[in-house]
């Protein structure tokens, strides 16, 4: 072989050697930020950071670099204070400041939760000025009013495993027919919009992850922001038929356990997500746990686990490479199938 020949073959195997390094580099980064997400979605963001701390900044890729940044800077400094809302309002920049204290101390320690919604409960008595009140519970109709004085509509409550506020200023109703693996279901869907808070999830994650929306037996809410199209897939699967799966399950079974009504509703997705499915399946690999007090967690694990049975997949098996008619035909046997153990069963 020609000398330059030789040199070019070198300097081209070192080319192909180095972006292999690279691809190797990111692939290990997006699998940690992958963890990290995880982590904070089951209320340890002090896991999240130290998993990312574990890799350079240089080894993310640009987007994810922002992301390792933000959650640096609002959970490792264990002495710093959590950054202020900055809302307009007075009366509601402190409420939501008292919840965020309170979400970053209990996702910075989890063995220190109980203490941390200790001084949530305080911090709410003196704002509302209601020392007689035995808990949160007993703060949250209150809080809610004076909220909506100040011009926000607000969710409280818990979404396992903290409590939870979020705020917004518009909203807009309407009537769909929604499409189940089961039937069809006709439901008011309340499209809200303008949003001060988008939850803990969304608090916990840097805006990576958040509620695209939640059921009630009355109706769907639809948190817009999170959603880049209305008409889209990703809006049709994920929050309309997750939602509205919800929705039929109050009335067919009611009293589920919310891992339960999650592990339903996920199926559903992954019964109706095409374009949409290596996102959906990448959420679920995402955040996996064994406690049902992190009920998402705990029915992503679960679904997973069923459909590899049904699909004759070894346990750790990724369900990425399974056709999608195979994969969506799958998750509706399941549905199907747990429908009729809980129908015998009552």
């Amino acid at each position: 072989m020609p000398f330059g020949s030789s040199t070019m073959l070198i300097a081209s195997l070192a080319m192909a050697a180095s972006i292999s390094r690279a691809q190797s580099t990111i692939a290990a980064a997006d699998t940690v930020v992958a963890a990290a997400i995880g982590a904070a979605l089951q209320g340890d963001a002090g896991r999240a950071v130290r998993l990312l701390r574990e890799v350079p900044e240089n080894e993310f890729a640009p987007a994810d670099r922002t992301f390792r940044a933000c959650m640096l800077r609002r959970f490792d400094d264990e002495a710093a204070d959590a950054e202020s809302s900055g809302l307009g309002d007075a009366f509601a920049r402190e409420a939501l400041d008292h919840y965020r204290t309170y979400w970053r101390a209990s996702l910075l320690r989890p063995e220190a939760r109980p203490a941390a919604e200790a001084s949530l409960l305080r911090e709410l008595r003196r704002l509302l000025r209601r020392e007689d009140a035995a808990d949160l519970d007993a703060l949250e109709p209150e809080l809610k009013d004076r909220l909506a004085e100040s011009g926000y509509h607000a969710l409280l409550g818990v979404t396992l495993p903290l409590h939870e506020l979020r705020l917004w200023t518009k909203q807009d109703t309407r009537a769909l027919k929604v499409e189940l693996p089961e039937g069809v279901h006709t439901t008011e869907v309340v499209y809200l919009d303008d949003f001060a808070s988008l939850g803990w999830s969304y608090y916990a994650t840097c805006g990576r992850r958040g509620t695209g929306g939640w059921a009630t037996d009355k109706a769907l809410y639809a948190v817009v922001p999170r959603y880049k199209d209305l008409d889209g897939e990703e809006f049709r699967v994920s929050f309309l038929g997750h939602e509205t799966q919800h929705f039929a399950d109050y009335a067919r079974f009611p009293g589920l356990p919310q891992w339960e009504l999650e592990y339903r509703a996920k199926l559903t997705e992954l019964a109706y997500a095409d374009s949409t499915r290596a996102s959906v399946l990448r959420k679920f690999t995402e955040d996996q746990g064994d406690d049902p007090r992190s009920p998402h967690a705990y029915a992503d694990k679960r679904v997973l686990d069923a459909l590899r049975r049904r699909l004759g997949l070894p346990p750790s098996a990724s369900l990425d490479t399974v056709p999608g008619p195979r994969l969506r035909g799958a998750a509706a046997d399941e549905l199907r199938a747990d429908s009729q153990r809980k129908a015998a069963a009552r």
